[in-house]
């Protein structure tokens, strides 16, 4: 019988123990998810990188505003062996206003990066992001997203998006189109709001119409007034 000790050499030589002997013996009364690895080795300044063998998860937990951007590099997911591991990553409240592709994203199953203050997302991280069982982009500072989204058919198993200050001009209306086609997989689709502009502002995007986007009820009025107040001076003077 194993038992971890107070010394970090002893403690990894136990994880990787258990970790190799996983599939090798059944534990009784001890619950899956108490045996997990903590890794230190590359993990980010701030952060814990923990791998859970019992459903191949490598969660990498960073606290609120511990990053301005995305880690460069990560600890090997395989390691240690024998289970391969798939990256969970836990980035929500940070710093970051610019969200880039990363390699890694190849091998990872969700990526949290809601509440921060992303601005913007660059095309490449997008379609990197296709990849991800789980992307979580809600409660951030993105008012437009690209038409390649539509143009080059870019879907998501899972995907968030709502409390996002997303503008509806004319020029934005595919989105709409874009949005109703993720169907189930975008969550809270009907949180998905309109916040320009001011006809527009809290109304969900995909309950709109393609007419919607590109009216202005205030001009339309104004545009109704003066017509109205042309023909009274026509019949006026007609009259006259």
């Amino acid at each position: 019988m194993y038992r971890p000790t107070s010394s970090p050499g002893d403690r990894a030589a136990l994880c990787t123990f258990v970790c190799v002997c996983l599939q090798c013996f059944q534990l009784t009364n001890v619950p899956l998810d108490r045996l997990v690895c903590e890794v230190t080795e590359l993990c980010p300044p701030g952060c814990s990188c923990i791998k859970r063998p019992y459903n191949r998860s490598f969660e990498v937990y960073c606290p609120p505003a511990t990053l301005s951007s995305l880690p460069h590099h990560l600890p090997n997911p395989n390691e240690p062996p024998p289970q391969p591991g798939r990256f969970d990553l836990r980035f929500g409240g940070s710093s970051m206003k610019f969200l880039e592709s990363r390699d890694y994203f190849a091998n990872t199953s969700r990526v949290d990066v809601s509440s921060s203050q992303i601005d913007t997302v660059t095309d490449e991280a997008w379609r990197s992001l296709q990849r991800v069982d789980r992307v979580d982009l809600s409660g951030n500072r993105l008012t437009t997203l690209p038409r390649l989204l539509q143009t080059e058919n870019i879907t998501f198993q899972w995907i968030a998006l709502h409390d996002n200050p997303l503008t509806c001009e004319c020029e934005q209306r595919w989105l709409m189109t874009w949005l109703k086609s993720l169907g189930s997989a975008l969550h809270q689709l009907d949180s998905v709001k309109c916040h320009s502009p001011d006809w527009l502002k809290h109304r969900s995007i995909v309950s709109l119409q393609n007419d919607d986007y590109c009216r202005n009820p205030a001009r339309e009025r104004a545009l109704f007034v003066l017509t109205v107040r042309k023909h009274c001076r026509l019949t006026r003077s007609v009259l006259k």
